[in-house]
């Protein structure tokens, strides 16, 4: 048979199982912290381009406060569109550009 725990061992292995379960906790909270979406929105649906036509102009800011998006994700969104022919870029400095719909 074994032998019995003293206990100090007892007291030991309690604070342990509460350590990990205040670890787990702390892990399960932090997960669930999410400030924005991580994807990018679909770029060809009707209600997205809809949202942007109603806008005078776009922002990467705006945009990403409008979608629940990262900055950075409004950022590459927003080149895409670019790229696609759907905006045009019309001012830029270093640290902002500005988008508008195009007509038609």
């Amino acid at each position: 048979m074994p032998q019995k725990k003293s206990l100090k061992q007892m007291e030991k292995q309690q604070m342990l199982r509460e350590r990990k379960a205040r670890e787990r906790e702390r892990e399960a909270a932090r997960i669930e912290k999410t400030i924005g979406r991580l994807d990018m929105p679909d770029l060809s649906s009707e209600e997205f381009l809809e949202q942007l036509r109603r806008m005078k102009v776009i922002t990467p800011t705006q945009l990403a406060s409008q979608l629940n998006v990262r900055v950075s994700i409004a950022k590459r969104t927003l080149e895409e569109l670019r790229k696609r022919r759907v905006v045009d870029l019309v001012s830029r400095s270093h640290n902002l550009k500005i988008y508008v719909m195009k007509a038609g």
